[in-house]
């Protein structure tokens, strides 16, 4: 996040400097404690806006592409969170339900960003969500 910047607006950004997409946030998705790095991840879903486009931005990311759920590369994935964040995505899609997924990535000392089976997730707590959007007045 920058300064004056909230966490949905600096998600969005993130997504146009990293991917070159221009994306509508929808709702906040999943929040993860990772303590052995001191950080946080704050992730929403969102949807593809005008002009519908993306690219790789170097130097923050060598490729960019979008995959049919049953094709993505699980093991090319470069963090942790982002595996699990995509996998509760795939589950809540299969299932129409949407929730909000938090809990703690515990790594093992010396684990790479997504070594599989170097880390685990603690304190799972998965809630649902009840609307698509609640629209609010500024």
């Amino acid at each position: 996040m920058e300064l004056q910047e909230s966490t949905a607006e600096g998600a969005a950004r993130e997504t146009l400097e990293e991917a070159g997409a221009a994306v509508e946030i929808v709702a906040p998705y999943v929040h993860f404690d990772i303590p052995g790095i001191g950080q946080a991840y704050l992730l929403f879903r969102a949807r593809l806006a005008p002009p519908f486009t993306f690219a790789a931005q170097a130097p923050e990311s060598l490729e960019t592409r979008l995959f049919p759920l049953e094709d993505i590369p699980w093991n090319e994935l470069a963090f942790s969170a982002v595996s699990l964040a995509l996998r509760y995505y795939v589950e809540d899609r299969r299932s129409q339900s949407w929730r909000m997924h938090h809990g703690v990535i515990r790594k093992q000392a010396g684990a790479g960003p997504n070594d599989p089976g170097s880390f685990k997730l603690t304190d799972y707590m998965g809630l649902p969500l009840g609307a698509e959007r609640i629209q609010t007045q500024a």
